[in-house]
């Protein structure tokens, strides 16, 4: 009886090696073989041909079947498995919208602040009549929040966007806040300016021209007929005949350009119930309804009425109240 061979473990795993070596070898061998392609042209342009290895034909084709696979799979997965998180999206568009909303108040607050810089340069002209090194209320005096914070307190981004968007809201307000004070300053101030500028201010002369004879206030009588002496209601300036005589302020002259013992006089009606008198001229250059300018010309100096000499009586009233001591409103000057 013959003897029987039996193969061991390692001797079968070499010849199950080899095999697939074989295998391996030969898949190599056919993979180096090569395929062409013939492309026929319509004209009569020569043949393209176009060789490719068996084995990246094959590489090629596992990569199509791989990526249709795939696009398929991904295709039902969002057709019929993929579930959308809603509250994710509704978050999303919240955010949007909260970002759109301080867009838009960004651009508001920017026109505020710089319709309030004009305005505050507006203010300091009014009140000083020039701006000291433009110093006026610009980004260096606006609000100034410093973040000193613990790295635990800012551990994520939404809470330094909620303090953020809290700080600039509370600044917003407070900017909006200033445009009022600040308009009602500038119209305050603008309403003192109108007021100052419509009085009359000044001399009715030149300056460096004529004397004053007679104060405002009690005094002897000129010509000696009351022995107690008069009130004097106005300022005199003596100057030579034919000196001119200017409007103090600005205003529209009046129909009764004759007031008793004054002569020929001229009476100017200004803004906020003031009106000038000046007397005894020689010579009315304007005309009653005439609106004239301080420092326009309106009549020369003269000596009609109840006068010692060439002069000028110079008033100050505010409609019919008593006399004003024209030299208070001389003296704003």
């Amino acid at each position: 009886m013959a003897e029987t061979y039996v193969t061991t473990a390692y001797e079968r795993l070499q010849i199950a090696h080899l095999r697939w070596k074989k295998r391996f070898q030969k898949w190599i061998s056919r993979s180096r073989e090569k395929v062409s392609f013939v492309l026929i042209p319509n004209d009569e342009k020569p043949l393209a041909q176009i060789e490719i290895s068996v084995g990246m034909l094959g590489f090629l084709f596992g990569l199509s079947v791989s990526l249709v696979l795939l696009s398929f799979g991904l295709l039902l997965y969002f057709s019929f498995f993929f579930e959308r998180n809603l509250s994710l999206e509704k978050k999303t568009e919240t955010q949007l919208v909260s970002f759109l909303f301080y867009d838009l108040l960004s651009k508001d607050l920017r026109e505020s602040v710089e319709e309030l810089e004009s305005m505050t340069e507006s203010l300091n002209l009014l009140a000083w009549e020039e701006i000291p090194e433009k110093e006026m209320i610009t980004q260096d005096y606006l609000l100034k929040e410093e973040f000193r914070k613990d790295a635990s307190e800012l551990d994520s981004n939404l809470l330094l966007f909620q303090q953020v968007v809290t700080t600039y809201t509370q600044f917003g307000v407070r900017l909006g806040n200033l445009v009022p004070n600040f308009q009602n300053a500038i119209d305050y101030l603008s309403m003192r300016e109108s007021i100052f500028y419509s009085m009359p201010r000044g001399r009715p002369l030149k300056p460096g021209v004529g004397v004053v004879t007679s104060t405002f206030g009690y005094r002897s009588d000129p010509f000696g007929i009351l022995p107690v002496g008069e009130y004097h209601s106005g300022i005199d300036f003596a100057a030579g005949e034919g000196t001119p005589i200017y409007a103090t302020g600005p205003g529209i002259i009046a129909v009764d350009t004759a007031v008793g013992g004054l002569g020929k006089s001229v009476r100017i009606n200004h803004e906020n119930g003031f009106f000038t008198l000046y007397g005894h001229c020689s010579l009315i250059l304007v005309n009653p309804g005439d609106r004239v300018k301080r420092g326009d010309k309106i009549a020369l100096v003269g000596q009609t009425g109840k006068a010692t000499g060439a002069h000028v009586h110079y008033e100050v009233r505010i409609g019919l109240d008593a006399p004003l001591d024209p030299e208070e409103y001389i003296n704003l000057d």
